[in-house]
């Protein structure tokens, strides 16, 4: 018998080293994206913001917006410039709250770097404001990612963010109104000294899950995964933020985690820490890594693949997966002060590759290890 494929739009256990408005519950004509999601609702935004200056509508081939129809088309999100490296992202039409978790990475081959300075409510959808920095900390027009994601509910899915809104606290649980956890259980975070913080994520699964953090606030500082492991039933999540001279320091920070679930919402998802940073060539742990397609395709089979192309510059190929209708997060690892940002990404609709670059503070390249996470709106009916 032949299928039938329908496109929409673009259609290690332990202790890994180094330590509302619209609801969107993933229910496509009765059907679930994964029986594992079927009780979270998830309401979400993105886009590519393609232009450094000005003000303008995110490019449609790469923004989408679970208020528009079902693979998330047909509404604008739209930027605007609001002085050097200082940005407003407009996601329209998803409710009038300002909970939720905000992902931002800088785009391009440069040093640049970029962060969440705060996101609000406001007519009907959610406001994000992203700030931009040179290596050296200096404010600096840039392109940028940014991706959106509100979740409620519980249920037997890993999921779970926090807006980490202490940084001195020796111990504390963080806003609630910004915080989410599928097992229904608060997440808390103690700080373990300058710049160091451990996460607890009650209930979750550590291994097979991804983790991304941003950094929050108007300061020029970053912040990056040093580690996630498994502590009991909960998973540990170890975060390091440093100043723009790469010295720890205290900061905010966004984090969100997901396992064998979409962790920024959307049709299909796929992510993939990159443990190897000399490999020409390789398949990133395949403990940490997965791909979906909603509808009937279900799990990608392929592995993700990874490779070193020079000093930190990095390609990583996602099966399975169309870049239009897409948006890629990347999120430094380890427990140095590397960071590191997404330089683009393209595919034909059964692949996609996305070229990662990562520097050390001074703005150098550097190989680095990294976790990257692909969200897309392909769905196949077969």
């Amino acid at each position: 018998m032949k299928s039938k494929t329908l496109l929409l739009g673009s259609l290690a256990a332990g202790i890994m080293s180094a330590g509302c408005g619209v609801s969107y519950d993933e229910t496509v004509d009765g059907e679930i994206g994964s029986v594992h999601q079927a009780f979270v609702s998830r309401t979400w935004a993105y886009a590519w913001a393609q232009q450094a200056t000005g003000s303008f509508t995110a490019n449609s081939s790469y923004a989408r917006n679970s208020s528009g129809d079902v693979s998330g088309e047909g509404v604008d999100n739209t930027v605007t410039q609001l002085g050097t490296g200082r940005y407003r992202v407009q996601f329209p039409g998803i409710g009038a709250s300002s909970g939720g978790n905000v992902q931002v990475t800088a785009y391009g081959s440069g040093a640049e770097r970029c962060k969440v300075d705060h996101w609000n409510s406001s007519g009907g959808g959610v406001n994000v404001y992203v700030n931009c920095f040179t290596a050296g900390g200096a404010a600096i027009n840039t392109r940028f990612s940014v991706a959106y994601v509100r979740k409620s509910g519980t249920g037997s899915s890993d999921e779970a963010y926090v807006w980490a809104n202490d940084p001195t606290a020796a111990a504390y649980t963080p806003d609630l109104t910004h915080q989410f956890n599928s097992s229904g259980v608060n997440n808390t975070i103690v700080r373990q000294g300058v710049g160091r913080y451990a996460v607890t994520l009650p209930g979750q699964t550590a291994v097979g899950g991804t983790v991304e953090v941003t950094a929050y606030g108007p300061d020029s500082d970053h912040c990056k995964v040093a580690g996630w492991g498994q502590s009991g039933d909960d998973t540990a999540v170890n975060v390091r933020c440093f100043d723009s001279a790469g010295a720890l320091a205290d900061g905010r920070f966004t984090l969100n985690f997901a396992r064998s679930a979409p962790p920024n919402g959307g049709l299909s998802y796929s992510y993939a820490w990159a443990h190897d940073t000399a490999a020409a060539s390789y398949t990133p742990s395949l403990a940490y890594q997965k791909g979906f397609i909603s509808g009937d395709a279900g799990d990608v089979e392929a592995d993700i693949t990874a490779g070193r192309t020079s000093a930190g510059r990095y390609s990583v190929n996602l099966p399975g997966m169309s870049a239009t209708g897409s948006n890629v997060q990347v999120t430094a690892y380890g427990t140095g002060s590397e960071y590191c940002k997404v330089v683009g990404w393209s595919g034909d609709g059964s692949e996609t590759q996305a070229s990662v670059a990562c520097f050390d503070e001074g703005g150098t390249s550097a190989d680095t290890r990294f976790v990257l996470v692909y969200t897309g709106d392909k769905y196949i009916i077969q």
